[in-house]
C-alpha cells in the first residue's frame, strides 16, 4: 500500500491496536505472581521538590540568557510504596503543582496497583499524570520480574540513538559545543534559535569543527512565517550538514511546510504528541517525520504505531528532564521500531541525574536496561542534595 493512501480509520485503527497490545502486558499474569494472592496495595506516596542545574556551557551563550533557567524550575520525585515491600519511582514535569500531585497521591492511597488500567490511569486529576505513571509502571515491572518495555509490548531495539543538545548559541561558543559533542561520540547536535540569531555561522562553526556531526535546529515556531524561513532554510542547506529542521514557524501552515520541503534537501518536521494532528500533518503532505513526546509511555508507542503506518520514523523528544524520567523515555522508544532518529534523553547533561547509575550511552546510543520495572535506581543522597522547598 502506497504511504499516501492510507485511511484515516486505518490509522486511527492501527493506534487502537497498539493501546490494546500495550494493555495485554498486564492482563494476564502467571498465579504465582505478586497481585494474585497479595494485594499489592499502596501504602504511602512520598514526595520531593528538587532542582537540579545543568553542566556549565549547555544552555545558553552569554547573550541569550533567560531568567529564570528552565533547568531550574524545580520538578517533583515521586516514591510509591506497596505492602508487597516493593517501591515505585517517578519524576515530573517541570514547575508540576506539588498540591494537585499531593492531593491525588492521597486518593490513590490504599488502591490496588494490578486495579490501574496502566495504558489510561483512572486518577482523580490528570496534573502529574507521568510521575504516577512511572512508579506503577516500575511497581508492576518489579512485580512480574519484567523491565517496563515489556509491559509496552516487548523489546523492538536494544539501543535507542540519543543526540547532543544545546540552547541558543552564538559562533565561537558552538565551536567548543561541537567539540564535546565529538568528543562524546554523538552524531547529531540540536540546537534551539531565533530568527536573529546568527544561525548560518552557529551551523557553519559545527561543520568545521566536527564534519561528521549532523545538524537538528528547533526555533520552536520563531521563524514566523514559510516566507521568512525559506532564505534562510536555503542558506542552511548549502552547509551540508544539516539533518532536520523543526517546526520552524506555526505548525498550522500545512501548506508552508509542503512547500518547504520542496525546496531543501534535508527533512522537516514536526513536535507533535496529538495523534490526530499527526493524521492532519501526514494528510497535508507537510512533514518528512515526527518529533513525538506525550506524558505517557503507552501512548508514545501508540504515535509510533501511528507514524510507522504512515511510513515516518519518529524520535521521543523530552523537557530536559533527569534519571527516572528518562529511563520511561528509553524503555519506551525499545518498544518501537521506527524510534530511529536522536531521541532527546539527556540527563547526562545535568550535574546530577539522581539516579544511582546514569543511563549507559555508548557511541550516541543509550542502552536499555534489563532489570524489572524501569532499572533505575533513586539516589537518595542526591534528592537531598537537590531537594528545594515547597
Amino acid at each position: 500500500m502506497n504511504r499516501n493512501t492510507f485511511s484515516r480509520r486505518y490509522l486511527i485503527g492501527a493506534a487502537g491496536a497498539a493501546a490494546a497490545g500495550a494493555a495485554t502486558g498486564c492482563t494476564t499474569l502467571p498465579e504465582n505472581a505478586v497481585g494474585k494472592t497479595d494485594r499489592l496495595k499502596i501504602t504511602k506516596i512520598d514526595m520531593f521538590q528538587v532542582a537540579v542545574p545543568m553542566q556549565d556551557d549547555i544552555i545558553y551563550s552569554p547573550e541569550y540568557v533567560e531568567t529564570p533557567l528552565f533547568s531550574m524550575v524545580p520538578k517533583w520525585i515521586l516514591k510509591m510504596h506497596t505492602d508487597a515491600g516493593i517501591i515505585g519511582i517517578g519524576e515530573s514535569n517541570r514547575g508540576a503543582d506539588g498540591a494537585k500531585i499531593r492531593a491525588t497521591a492521597d486518593a490513590i492511597t490504599g488502591r490496588n496497583v494490578f486495579d490501574f488500567n496502566l495504558t489510561n490511569l483512572d486518577l482523580p486529576d490528570g496534573h502529574g499524570y507521568e510521575v504516577f505513571e512511572s512508579a506503577l509502571y516500575d511497581i508492576v515491572g518489579k512485580a512480574v520480574g519484567w523491565p517496563v518495555y515489556r509491559l509496552l509490548g516487548g523489546l523492538a531495539q536494544r539501543k535507542v540513538l540519543v543526540g547532543y543538545w544545546c540552547g541558543r548559541k552564538n559562533a565561537e561558543d558552538m565551536r567548543r559545543v561541537a567539540q564535546r559533542a565529538k568528543e562524546g561520540k554523538f552524531t547529531t547536535i540540536k540546537i534551539k534559535c531565533t530568527l536573529e540569531d546568527p544561525v548560518v555561522d552557529v551551523i557553519q562553526a559545527i561543520a568545521d569543527e566536527a564534519p561528521g556531526i549532523k545538524a537538528i535546529v528547533d526555533p520552536n515556531e520563531r521563524f514566523y512565517t514559510y516566507e521568512q524561513c525559506l532564505p534562510l532554510a536555503k542558506q542552511l542547506d548549502e552547509i551540508g550538514n544539516m539533518m532536520v529542521l523543526e517546526d520552524p514557524f506555526p505548525k498550522k501552515d500545512h501548506e508552508g511546510y509542503r512547500k518547504l520541503k520542496d525546496q531543501v534537501s534535508y527533512m522537516v518536521c514536526h513536535h507533535q504528541s496529538d495523534p490526530l494532528e499527526m493524521i492532519k500533518a501526514y494528510s497535508a503532505g507537510a512533514v518528512d517525520m515526527f518529533n513525538t513526546s506525550p506524558a505517557s509511555m503507552p501512548r508514545f508507542v501508540s504515535n509510533c504505531y501511528i507514524a510507522r503506518a504512515m511510513g515516518y520514523d519518529v524520535w521521543h523528544g523530552s523537557s530536559h528532564d533527569m534519571g527516572i524520567r528518562d529511563a520511561t523515555y528509553l524503555h519506551a522508544c525499545s518498544a518501537a521500531a521506527n524510534c530511529t532518529y536522536p531521541s532527546d534523553i539527556l540527563s547526562y547533561q545535568r550535574v546530577d541525574d539522581l539516579i544511582v547509575e546514569p543511563i549507559e550511552i555508548k557511541d550516541s546510543y543509550a542502552i536499555v536496561s534489563d532489570r524489572p520495572g524501569l532499572g533505575v535506581e533513586l539516589d537518595e543522597d542526591a534528592v537531598k542534595k537537590y531537594t528545594v522547598a515547597g
